[in-house]
């Protein structure tokens, strides 16, 4: 199992201690050993002085050993005064066992340089130099080398001239020699051995204390300074730990909390408390509860708890440690935002309910203008300049309408009713559709329109979508052109079968800040006031192509004009295998003035403009029709009379059009075809119509070739 050493320390770590140990012990030992080698190299001068062969090879000798003592205690105080890293160089090391081997090499020469021929001074002389070479061991055991680098030089130069005198006392003493030297360096093996093992263990004995004590600082530190407040207790519930924390948190000091019930002091009820208690009696641990808490002053805070059992040796539960976050704000906000989603979501009702009430309010008069509009257009007796006014009212009404249709768009959009039909849509019939709704618009401004009608090729969208951002683009290059400019579409085929249509127009542009805003709603670039719109045809545009799987986007330079881009995926190589039906409405025309029925058609319509101009409607068409104002009527009616189809309105008062359908198909009525004529233009106002029992609805403004084809669907 790894040492708590090893947390803090890693092996390489280990082994620079071990190093640094080494050679600092080495050094340190030099003071000693140097000041007995000068002594006994001393006193052995003295005493062999006088029966030597050559006094001057013994003051050779001398000055040698006194140098090399003198620089080696040099370098061993210019190391006591390096820093770690410097120490742990490995010129000190080599430096110390450079010097160690020099040291044996004097030693082992002064058996040359200091011989005697008197046997009592040799001897004299061995007995000196086994003495240094065993005391050596001592100071040199925290490295082998140095003891091999110090005894080696010194015994094989002893040993050499011994031998060279060929005596049998010098041979004898060689043999003791040799087998001191062996016995020696397997000593001097172990000793190293062994201070190595006392140096690492020593080492990490040392490491251990030290991370430990760093431990209890860190933890001290971490209790202190943490925001969590941090609470022991035994397993009667009494405080034996309170941090700085719990004091800023709770009001009480260390003090006074210490040897308090927690329970008591800290949480407001009773039953809480119980509650609380059985768990930590149970020894069940908490994590993330939330607890309406109580301070000092009575004051209620929440905290966040998180309790957990303290065990001793035996496994054995001796208390509890628990830690507390104040949470109060954060539960404030938490409420602060419930609140304010609330709010939002009323608002945001409100929001729907006010477009719905627009979108009901705004279609009613426009349903009258548009209608008797274009009821006057068959006026055969009208003069060209009333029939020019007509057009004007005409189209105004339908710009009204647009703007009213695009503010619902945007509305359905956010709250995601906007549903969508995604088919493989012929480029052609969509650019043949396009291109004749805009060009009046171009011929106008005297701009040319260059749309390639016979592109080949299909993409993947919804058609009247697809359409309507493509026309939101066109008019948008044409309203925002300059005189005699120039609209293009162009068509590209991208990688991974992706199809690029551009809209390049010859403007004013746009400048490159303020293309970062262009998608957004509302917004219309400081557009010149002449120019009609409410910006959020773009807004509607972006997120329609969105929700498509598609990617729009602009570039466009200052008084050189904008290319608009729209891709989705699709294929401009292959042909679509079935042209599909052409999606153009049906061509306005005047009906056959002649057209006869015989059919009893019914209107249920409360307000008077508009009985007027559905009757008109269809008189225009050839029917008749009886009118009724709300749907008890139209129930009064109904049982004297069979009629083939009911028109009715929605909101009506007494009795409305949904009441009125539910109530006939409630009596048994399957067959009779019932209309809805709404203003209401909510995808959910038309499910509920055929909820109850309507077969289809046509929103108002009602279109008068709308209105002639739906009767024909159900009365044909």
């Amino acid at each position: 199992m790894d040492s708590p050493s090893s947390e803090y320390l890693s092996t390489k770590q280990l082994e620079e201690q071990i190093r640094l140990e080494e050679i600092r012990l080495l050094y340190g030992g030099t003071p000693f050993s140097f000041s007995a080698s000068v002594v006994i190299t001393l006193i052995i001068y003295n005493v062999v002085l006088g029966h030597v062969v050559s006094e001057t090879n013994l003051n050779i000798w001398l000055f040698i050993m006194l140098s090399v003592m003198f620089v080696r205690s040099i370098d061993s105080y210019l190391f006591s005064k390096q820093d770690i890293q410097q120490q742990l160089n490995s010129s000190c090391r080599t430096r110390f066992f450079i010097g160690t081997g020099i040291a044996g090499t004097c030693w082992g020469l002064l058996p040359w340089l200091g011989f005697s021929p008197e046997i009592e001074y040799i001897s004299f002389i061995l007995v000196c130099m086994v003495g240094v070479i065993a005391g050596s061991l001592s100071t040199l055991s925290f490295r082998w080398e140095t003891q091999a680098l110090f005894l080696l030089p010194a015994c094989i130069l002893l040993i050499s001239r011994l031998l060279i005198e060929d005596q049998s006392f010098f041979n004898a003493t060689s043999f003791v020699l040799i087998v001191f030297v062996f016995f020696s360096l397997t000593a001097g093996k172990k000793i190293f051995d062994n201070t190595q093992q006392n140096i690492r263990l020593r080492l990490e004995a040392y490491n251990r204390e030290r991370a430990i004590e760093l431990l209890h600082q860190k933890q001290a530190l971490h209790i202190q300074s943490t925001p969590l407040a941090i609470i022991e207790f035994d397993l009667e519930l009494t405080i034996t730990e309170w941090n700085n924390a719990a004091e800023k948190i709770f009001g009480y000091t260390h003090k006074e909390a210490l040897n308090d019930n927690v329970m008591r002091l800290i949480l407001p009820r009773e039953n809480e408390a119980e509650q609380l208690g059985e768990l930590l009696l149970n020894y069940k641990s908490i994590s993330g509860k939330v607890i309406e808490n109580k301070t000092k002053s009575g004051e209620v805070i929440f905290c966040e708890w998180y309790i957990t059992t303290l065990t001793d040796d035996k496994k054995e539960i001796v208390g509890m440690a628990a830690m507390a976050l104040d949470v109060t704000d954060k539960k404030q906000n938490e409420t602060a935002i419930i609140k304010s989603k609330e709010e939002a979501e009323k608002a945001n009702q409100a929001k729907s309910d006010f477009l719905s009430s627009m979108s009901h309010e705004l279609r009613t008069p426009l349903n009258a203008i548009l209608g008797f509009t274009q009821l006057l257009t068959y006026e055969k007796a009208l003069t060209e300049k009333q029939q020019s006014h007509i057009s004007e009212i005409s189209n105004a009404g339908n710009l009204l309408l647009e703007l009213v249709n695009q503010i619902l768009d945007l509305a359905r959009i956010e709250k995601g009713h906007l549903q969508l039909s995604m088919e493989k849509v012929t480029l052609v019939d969509c650019f043949n559709e396009c291109s004749s709704m805009i060009s009046p618009l171009a011929e106008k401004r005297h701009l040319s329109l260059n749309i390639n009608t016979e592109t080949s090729g299909y993409v993947i969208a919804d058609y009247t979508r697809l359409k309507q951002v493509m026309l939101n683009l066109l008019s948008n290059a044409i309203k925002y052109n300059t005189e005699n400019g120039s609209v293009s579409l162009k068509v590209l085929q991208k990688e991974n079968g992706i199809v690029r249509i551009c809209i390049i127009d010859t403007g004013t542009g746009i400048s490159t800040e303020m293309l970062n805003e262009i998608f957004q709603p509302f917004n219309r670039l400081n557009a010149a006031s002449t120019i009609e719109g409410t910006g959020i045809g773009l807004s509607i545009s972006k997120q329609l192509v969105e929700m498509m799987n598609g990617e729009i986007g602009v570039s466009s330079k200052l008084n050189e004009g904008s290319e608009f881009w729209v891709e989705l995926t699709g294929s401009l190589n292959i042909m679509t295998a079935i042209e599909k039906e052409s999606k153009l409405p049906a061509a306005s025309q005047a009906p056959d003035e002649n057209t006869a029925s015989s059919h009893k058609i019914l209107v249920a319509e409360d307000n008077p403009t508009n009985q007027t101009l559905i009757l008109s409607q269809l008189t225009t068409l050839g029917y008749t029709a009886d009118m009724v104002k709300n749907g008890q009527e139209a129930l009064n009616k109904m049982v004297n009379t069979k009629y083939d189809l009911l028109l009715t309105d929605c909101n009506m008062p007494l009795v409305d059009g949904y009441k009125l359908a539910k109530t006939i198909r409630e009596r048994g009525n399957k067959l009779l075809p019932i209309i809805a004529i709404t203003a209401d233009a909510f995808p959910e106002k038309k499910a509920e119509c055929l909820k109850v029992g309507m077969n289809e609805q046509i929103t108002k403004p009602i279109d008068l070739n709308t209105l002639k084809n739906t009767l024909e669907k159900y009365l044909n």
